[in-house]
């Protein structure tokens, strides 16, 4: 087995280089995590199963002559693939081994006691290699009630509440877009990873990172939950307004939507006196507790003003003044548009014609770079494993 890549397209010189880790995640939040890894320097080497990694055939859109999906294609970049049946096969099962013995990190997403199963659960890795660190990724973490239950973003999204309070007030819940619960499990497990490895620089010893969905999720309801510890009081669906603060949402123009947030009541005077709005001088909406007293009367009144002009009156209106504010943009214009390109967001996927998204942390000394495009099923055997030490040999 090579004992690291020797080519300079499959090495950086960034943070993280030096760092191997032996990846067995798969779906959406372990290669997240592993993604951040490797954009910034450490060798990860993704083991599939002889199927491969589910998302290579999520949705109907496939890419380029191998036909890969833009979801595997968005999470699997800088990594290396080796396909290796763990279930059925004992010399994949020492190839596993082997490559274990060389790693700083192990990461799985199994469903917690299927890694014990197939022999590489943390208790036997950490007690042959005590310097490893092992991050486990699942849905509910690997302890408590519910700790066996599988769990997807969706899922999270319904059992944490989000639902709850996302949508309008008497209408069905409805589906938080991105896939949040995913990917900032993923960037809460990559930080598990680098905080361990920190540790280890001064004890010697790895330990067990423990990443879950579900601790994600309710992370991001904090402030709503803690809300609710205080006041006992639920709270529930607000639509497309801030429950805080008014008026602070989306709103219609006369040809499209935009977002305005007055956070304060100096932005308020500031933006009604320039619009030349009458109801800028209403004592009724003269400071937010009020405003927000009598939001039943202010949003139709300014629904009804702002469907005088188009959005991007009320947006150039309210730039100028310092008042937050954004056209509703759809996916073409946030790829089209100069921010994006500014901060390095869309970089080659290696799907011809097709770019994906880049590397969202910047750091000036050792930036993360995107050199390789996600993995090919098993493309990197050959390069993981030397021929001399990987055969089909019987066991002793």
């Amino acid at each position: 087995m090579a004992d690291r890549f020797d080519s300079a397209e499959s090495s950086t010189a960034g943070a993280l280089s030096g760092i191997r880790v032996v990846d067995f995640t798969a779906n959406a939040a372990g290669p997240a995590a592993t993604m951040l890894l490797a954009d910034f320097g450490a060798e990860v080497i993704k083991i599939e199963s002889p199927g491969g990694d589910s998302t290579r055939r999520w949705g109907a859109v496939r890419l380029g002559d191998e036909g890969v999906t833009p979801t595997f294609l968005s999470m699997n970049r800088n990594k290396s693939s080796v396909v290796l049946d763990l279930k059925s096969d004992p010399h994949d099962r020492r190839a596993v081994e082997e490559l274990i013995a060389t790693a700083d990190v192990v990461i799985e997403s199994f469903a917690p006691g299927t890694a014990d199963r197939l022999g590489i659960g943390y208790e036997r890795l950490s007690s042959m290699r005590p310097e490893l660190v092992y991050c486990s990724v699942s849905g509910f973490g690997q302890t408590g009630p519910l700790s066996v239950r599988p769990g997807f973003d969706m899922l999270m999204q319904a059992f944490c509440g989000h639902m709850s309070i996302t949508g309008e007030d008497g209408r069905p819940s409805v589906r938080n877009g991105p896939s949040a619960i995913d990917l900032l499990t993923g960037a809460f497990a990559a930080f598990g990873i680098l905080t361990a490895l920190r540790s280890r620089d001064a004890t010697g010893r790895g330990q067990r990172v423990d990443a879950s969905l579900f601790d994600t999720a309710v992370y991001l309801v904090s402030n709503h939950l803690t809300e609710y510890l205080a006041t006992d009081v639920v709270p529930s669906k607000f639509g497309s307004h801030f429950p805080l603060m008014a008026p602070y949402g989306i709103f219609a123009g006369e040809d499209r939507e935009f977002y305005l947030g007055v956070s304060s009541d100096q932005m308020w005077q500031r933006f009604t006196s320039a619009a030349n709005l009458a109801i800028g001088q209403d004592p009724r909406f003269e400071t937010n507790a009020g405003r927000l007293a009598h939001r039943d009367e202010l949003d139709p009144e300014l629904t009804r003003l702002f469907r005088e002009k188009p959005a991007a009156y009320w947006v150039e209106l309210a730039i100028g003044l310092g008042v937050p504010t954004s056209l509703v943009h759809t996916l073409d214009e946030v790829a089209a548009h100069p921010q994006t390109r500014a901060r390095d967001l869309l970089v080659d996927s290696g799907v011809e014609g097709v770019k994906t998204v880049g590397i969202p942390l910047k750091l000036s000394e050792t930036p993360g770079v995107a050199l390789r495009p996600a993995p090919r099923l098993d493309e990197h055997r050959a390069v993981v494993f030397a021929d001399d030490r990987f055969s089909k040999e019987p066991l002793s």
